[in-house]
């Protein structure tokens, strides 16, 4: 369990590809009936960098066509200036190659005293708790529904995201066993 601390803030950081197609997993409908759900034809995907407080449930969010250094460094600069502390924050975050990448290598030194970056051991997405937070927005956005047009599931993903800029008590208990 983390422990809160004078010092410091610890945000969860994570990258997910939310596909177009549509996923259909188990439901109720009545008796007899058919569903018929959608699906497009073409593969979209809306993809975001996220980062989730361990201490106050906020979620800090920035869509990105690609997961590189460049938008890494963009998304720390993110959270750096959304974030609701006035603390160090230890980012914990995956081993992705871009992650280590040696152009932000003198961005990463110059923040030292604002960030520090905590990359969990390899193969084990079930330490972060982000994850969590993935699977909750596929069930309530996502799954089950067809969607016209990429940009309208990326509509209704932002308004699901959006419910959690402020620090928040959901998020704070998907971090709550950690």
């Amino acid at each position: 369990m983390i422990r809160k601390s004078k010092k410091y803030e610890v945000y969860f950081e994570d990258e997910v590809h939310f596909q177009r197609t549509t996923s259909i997993i188990r439901s109720w409908y009545l008796k007899g009936s058919k569903p018929e759900i959608k699906s497009p034809a073409v593969k979209e995907k809306n993809s975001f960098m996220g980062a989730m407080g361990a201490d106050n449930g906020q979620l800090i969010t920035m869509e990105a066509e690609q997961f590189n250094a460049i938008s890494f460094r963009n998304f720390i600069k993110r959270v750096l200036k959304m974030a609701k502390t006035k603390k160090k924050i230890i980012l914990v975050l995956d081993n992705a190659r871009f992650h280590h990448a040696k152009i932000n290598k003198v961005f990463i030194k110059q923040i030292k005293r604002r960030l520090k970056l905590l990359y969990l051991p390899s193969y084990s997405p079930e330490l972060n708790p982000i994850e969590s937070l993935w699977k909750k927005t596929r069930r309530g956005v996502t799954h089950n529904r067809y969607f016209e047009s990429k940009d309208e599931q990326r509509n209704c993903l932002k308004r699901f995201f959006r419910k959690f800029i402020k620090p928040n008590q959901t998020l704070l208990s998907l971090s709550a066993n950690t």
